[in-house]
């Protein structure tokens, strides 16, 4: 208990510093942590995609860390976590290469064999398990991220969390709060922000390489889902799924399959605008210094938000949506609009295909290259500024400045003044042992997710603006729109 204790004390303490920096502090703990100590994770939402697919088929990766404890109300989908682990097992256990046979010896094989406790409820594991783990994962359905990472903060324990961050406003503004004055370790799930090339791309931005930026288009190709009516009658519950507990703190309903469908319902999602939103519109939102409108005076710098939709739903969400935020000027740098532009393959929303392919073609691009940036079902971000324009793909991975003649003595690819990343899930592994915060910590990543679900918000009330007061939180002239800045909890659940 005493070592369990102590490692809990240093966690609280590590990595502090302010939200609006780009990089915190690099300044170490007083408390050293051992580097021979395992950094024992709990994962919460242990089938989820982040936690199965970008997680738990790369432990051996991770250096010193031990998977102590999950957490899932869908033992359906755990079940495909274990076989995994047993497949890998047995598989790399008979591999050509070393580093295979080792991984399946010290990682996989004793995963297969004895698998983590298993909870269902995350208060009950908070409560009960605290001491069998120092941090925390979360992979669970959307609408539950906000509500698990605020209750691991205020547990003492340091939380990576999938995007989007928040479904609510409210939800995003309780984390931006949370995060600070902790001072624990935190990160959302945003891999890009680890490559070299979006940290490159956020320090050409802040250096003025493209002089005075005043468009950001943000694109997807997937299209609304766009259902008339919520899933109707009830079916029954399959006996390896807690219905209450995955329907959390949202309103009661009633089961049924398709109520399980992440990017779907209003209740539960951002739509595709929070699947992609966080990942597409990164680089700009970092570079271009908007986050720091939320450490800004209360009233100093209001965000308009108008949305255009091919039909209003306040169910799901519109088969093509155009969503536009005008930021204000910070400090030097001129007003922005950024334009969220969504729809179905191979269009992003009615007529920004044409538009963003005049626009590159005006800047020097290649058939070639048109067809590498407007993906017929996929995302991407253009930055258009006075000098030129850059062009980078879903998860801001890359950095293509245009005209490229005009660019070709510049550096792209690597980060000349930021840090280069060991990895997503080690940035954050590192913060957990008294290394700096990552780039996308919840003081910086909250922000950008309080944008989005403005702009989600919006889409409820096309044409009409919405004028949004970052530094505190408030909608300051459309009370329809106010009042759903925050959705009603269920009696028991809380953030």
């Amino acid at each position: 208990m005493k070592r369990a204790t102590s490692r809990r004390r240093f966690l609280q303490r590590a990595a502090g510093g302010a939200s609006g920096l780009l990089i915190l502090s690099s300044a170490r703990s007083a408390l050293a942590y051992r580097a021979n100590d395992r950094l024992r994770l709990a994962v919460v939402g242990m089938a989820g995609y982040g936690a199965y697919v970008g997680f738990a088929s790369g432990l051996h990766l991770l250096d010193n860390v031990e998977y102590t404890v999950s957490c899932d109300v869908d033992q359906r989908k755990v079940r495909r976590v274990y076989d995994f682990w047993a497949a890998r097992a047995a598989e790399w256990s008979r591999s050509d290469k070393p580093e295979e046979r080792a991984a399946a010896a010290r990682v996989y094989g004793p995963l297969a064999e004895k698998p983590p406790p298993l909870h269902a409820d995350f208060r009950r594991l908070l409560d009960d398990a605290a001491d069998q783990f120092d941090a925390v994962m979360v992979a669970t359905p959307d609408h539950t991220h906000a509500i698990i990472a605020a209750a691991a903060l205020r547990a003492g324990k340091p939380v990576m969390a999938e995007k989007p961050l928040a479904i609510s406003a409210y939800e995003a503004r309780t984390l931006f709060h949370l995060a600070q004055p902790c001072q624990l370790p935190t990160q959302v799930n945003t891999g890009g922000a680890a490559a070299p090339g979006f940290r490159r791309g956020v320090e050409l931005l802040r250096e003025g390489v493209l002089g005075d930026v005043r468009q950001v288009h943000v694109f997807f190709a997937r299209g609304g889902r766009n259902f008339q009516q919520t899933p109707q009658g009830a079916q029954p519950v399959p006996q390896e799924l807690d219905w209450n507990l995955w329907l959390a703190q949202v309103k009661w309903r009633e089961y049924h399959p398709d109520w399980i469908n992440r990017i779907a319902w209003r209740d539960t999602s951002l739509g595709e605008l929070g699947n992609f939103g966080p990942h597409s519109a990164n680089m700009a939102f970092l570079g271009l210094r908007v986050n720091e409108l939320w450490q800004a005076r209360a009233g100093a710098g209001r965000i308009r938000v108008v949305a255009e939709c091919s039909e209003v739903n306040q169910i799901s969400y519109p088969r093509w949506e155009r969503i536009h935020w005008e930021v204000p000027a910070r400090g030097p740098l001129p007003p922005v609009t950024f334009t969220w532009h969504h729809g179905y393959p191979p269009d992003y929303a009615l007529g920004t295909r044409s538009m963003l392919e005049t626009l590159l073609r005006d800047h020097g691009a290649t058939d070639g290259e048109l067809k590498k940036m407007l993906p017929q079902n996929g995302a991407g971000c253009v930055i258009l500024g006075s000098r030129g324009l850059l062009a980078t793909p879903s998860h801001n991975t890359e950095v293509n400045l245009m005209p490229r003649p005009k660019f070709e003595n510049v550096e792209q690819t690597r980060p000349v003044t930021l840090p280069t990343s060991p990895g997503h899930y080690r940035e954050w592994i590192q913060a957990c042992r008294g290394g700096p915060q990552p780039i996308s910590h919840f003081g910086y990543a909250a922000t950008l997710a309080e944008l989005l679900t403005v702009g989600s918000l919006a889409t409820r009330f096309p044409g009409e603006t919405i004028e949004f007061d970052p530094a505190s939180g408030q909608i300051t002239n459309h009370p329809r729109a106010a009042a759903l800045l925050r959705y009603e909890y269920r009696q028991g659940w809380t953030i």
